[in-house]
């Protein structure tokens, strides 16, 4: 009996199977991300940092931190919702265990970045401290850490990078292409995060080149890899080694 080399059919089309797509190139899943879901973006974060700033200025100050704190988190949950309810863009929230590697390279890099950043005048940058009275830390500094090092930059990142770059992203490359259309995304998620932080807390020259770093590899990695997690974990380690700096020199001070 003559024997065929073909493959089984099967494994034919298996082997036909085009890739599968992402947000990146577009499609059903992205067609509700328009310019009215980033304006809404915009509004919710403005009406956040007008409620923390009010909230700054009129409340005690024994609540006043908090609830700033809040109002600026709500800014950011609000559309997040709204984006998710739309539409789930395809692959976003894929994980792989890669992210994991991405986001602790990249978050201790950004760390080590902030660093010479603060020594840019010829002399080391000193070690960060917070008040304290014995050298030990205040209480309430683990809860502070815990909610910045993983509350603050996760609901930043699925901002920023989750529905204003994304959205801004399909904006833009349905005008100008793909490499177009990220390069301006990226200057847009950036540019708002540093804005937004300016908004709200005081920072030098050096703290906003930082944020100007943190704004431009977390959108990299997001609109390289397709999926948000690199940028989520590289926004907490570096939230987190900034946290554990404070720690160290105020117990060394």
């Amino acid at each position: 009996m003559e024997q065929t080399l073909e493959s089984p059919p099967d494994e034919k089309r298996a082997r036909r199977r085009p890739p599968r797509r992402t947000w990146r190139e577009g499609g059903s899943s992205t067609a509700r991300w328009t310019l009215e879901l980033l304006g809404w973006a915009l509004l919710s974060l403005g009406a956040g940092v007008l409620l923390a700033n009010a909230a700054a200025l009129l409340l005690p100050a024994a609540i006043a931190a908090p609830v700033a704190q809040a109002a600026i988190w709500l800014g950011f949950a609000v559309p997040i919702v709204l984006a998710f309810r739309r539409s789930r863009p395809r692959g976003l929230l894929r994980f792989r265990a890669l992210d994991l590697m991405y986001g602790l390279v990249f978050g201790v890099a950004l760390r080590l970045a902030d660093g010479a950043l603060q020594g840019m005048g010829g002399t080391p940058a000193p070690w960060p401290t917070t008040f304290s009275v014995d050298g030990s830390l205040p209480d309430g500094f683990a809860l502070e850490a815990a909610l910045g090092s993983i509350v603050a930059p996760t609901l930043e990142e699925f901002f920023f990078r989750g529905v204003v770059l994304v959205t801004a992203y399909s904006v833009f490359r349905r005008m100008s292409g793909q490499i177009a259309g990220g390069v301006a995304a990226a200057a847009v998620s950036t540019g708002l995060f540093v804005i937004a932080h300016l908004l709200v807390e005081g920072m030098d020259a050096t703290g906003v080149l930082a944020l100007v770093l943190l704004g431009v590899v977390a959108s990299a990695l997001v609109l390289g890899t397709g999926r948000i997690w690199a940028a989520v974990v590289s926004h907490i380690v570096f939230n987190a080694t900034g946290f554990l700096l404070v720690a160290v020199g105020t117990m060394l001070s």
